[in-house]
């Protein structure tokens, strides 16, 4: 990594589970669609939107939370992406 990169990124560690579902939303059409090709982007998109509704009542961010988690959810529940049988 380059000096540039340094300065500019930051690495935050998360935890698996939720590392593996980032990684399966990623492959998502939903996440083609929004313009998101790599959990970096992923994880800066959902931070900014967080931060952008931050002064909003802590139950309305914990319920966008958790609906986005459900979208999450719902995605790697699909039978699409389950393994053939």
């Amino acid at each position: 990594m380059s000096d540039t990169n340094i300065k500019k990124w930051k690495t935050v560690k998360v935890p698996k589970g939720l590392s593996e579902r980032i990684d399966e939303f990623v492959k998502s059409p939903e996440a083609y669609h929004l313009g998101l090709t790599s959990n970096s982007q992923v994880v800066a998109h959902a931070i900014r939107q967080f931060l952008e509704d931050g002064d909003d009542k802590p139950e309305r961010i914990k319920s966008q939370v958790l609906e986005t988690m459900s979208k999450i959810d719902q995605f790697a529940e699909s039978s699409e992406h389950k393994p053939i049988q």
